[in-house]
């Protein structure tokens, strides 16, 4: 039976080192996953390595909800998935363990609420840059820039890996994909 802890960051401005060094703090663990992928990439390497390592006894712990993705139906899927092989998973920020009826509870109404604040957000976004274009401040994303696009495409040929070119050019590691398929 081993603990595991992910630890994931949405961008590479970010650095899942604070975010798991409060979990190790708070939680005797066996392993610990730093991740960098956004909550709506479904192609998360370590995580679904992590996955297919963890074995019934084992223990799960995230931060919070939103750490396992944002899409409610694949959230909870998971947890089922996880409950199935008897691998508990615990919500630092929630308090619960998602394996008891109340902690699975909690869990489904937090992660349909996770789901309705994205949501609410994106809905403010889009009534923000709607009012920025009727006041004319509005200037849309920038175009991409041919110089750093031919850069990217270079290193990522030479064999840097995608994320250390992000870093590199100091953009997300998505616009970098952008600029990759542009």
């Amino acid at each position: 039976m081993a603990t595991f802890i992910y630890a994931r960051v949405s961008t590479n401005d970010q650095d899942p080192e604070a975010q798991a060094h409060d979990l190790k703090t708070k939680y005797p663990h066996d392993y610990v996953v730093e991740d960098v992928f956004t909550g709506t990439t479904t192609d998360r390497p370590k995580f679904k390595k992590l996955l297919t390592e963890l074995k019934e006894g084992d223990t799960l712990i995230v931060r919070e909800v939103s750490r396992l993705g944002r899409n409610s139906i694949e959230v909870l899927a998971l947890a089922e998935d996880l409950k199935k092989r008897k691998v508990r998973l615990h919500i630092d920020n929630l308090g619960i363990d998602v394996t008891t009826p109340a902690g699975e509870m909690i869990f489904t109404m937090m992660t349909g609420m996770a789901k309705m604040e994205r949501e609410l957000m994106l809905e403010r976004q889009r009534i923000g840059i709607a009012k920025a274009r009727v006041d004319g401040k509005y200037k849309g994303r920038k175009a991409l820039d041919p110089a750093v696009v031919r850069l990217a495409k270079k290193l990522v040929a030479e064999g840097m890996t995608k994320p250390a070119v992000a870093k590199q050019l100091r953009i997300g590691l998505s616009t970098l994909y952008k600029y990759l398929a542009a």
